[in-house]
């Protein structure tokens, strides 16, 4: 299921010495530190993924939002609220995608001072390429866990968020 390092090479229980040491809540850390720790992990391994596609894992989200959308656009600032991320970097992300051709941009007819992002037939293309690299790889150290840890993972992010469980596999 994948190469655990000796307990004595891992960061996690490093820190978690450290902290033990001096502070209290233990396993609030530990939580804690793994989390960002596998964050960066899957981060890192996934733009690994995309790059041979010119893409980056923000600008794939990007185009998936749209893609998952009933007509393929949204507002920059939707966007920035999707993403959780601050409008000059929403600007930024859908700048780098226009000039590559792979979004629009759109003055809101009913308001022109919005900016509304749409799909492009080649946005769509690089967003499906996207897709196919990142399933083929198994989202990258994801692919080391059985889909039953799958679920379980989703079901403990998911109470994190102050989420239902996900509904993995049942029709939407």
């Amino acid at each position: 299921m994948g190469y655990y390092p000796a307990v004595d090479d891992d960061p996690v229980e490093k820190a978690r010495q450290q902290w033990a040491a001096r502070h209290p809540d233990e396993s609030g850390f530990v939580v804690l530190v793994s989390m960002l720790r596998s964050y960066a992990m899957v981060l890192r391994d996934l733009e690994r993924t995309l790059r041979p596609l010119d893409l980056t894992l923000s600008r794939f989200e990007v185009l998936l939002l749209l893609s998952f959308t009933r007509e393929e656009r949204l507002p920059v600032m939707r966007l920035r609220d999707l993403l959780l991320i601050h409008g000059s970097s929403a600007t930024y992300l859908v700048d780098r995608l226009a000039q590559a051709g792979w979004v629009a941009r759109e003055a809101d007819p009913a308001d022109r001072r919005v900016s509304i992002v749409r799909l492009t037939d080649a946005g769509r293309e690089r967003m499906e390429a996207g897709a196919r690299a990142l399933t083929d790889s198994g989202f990258g150290p994801i692919a080391g866990l059985d889909e039953e840890g799958r679920r379980e993972l989703s079901a403990q992010l998911a109470a994190l968020r102050g989420a239902a469980p996900p509904r993995i596999g049942e029709a939407a």
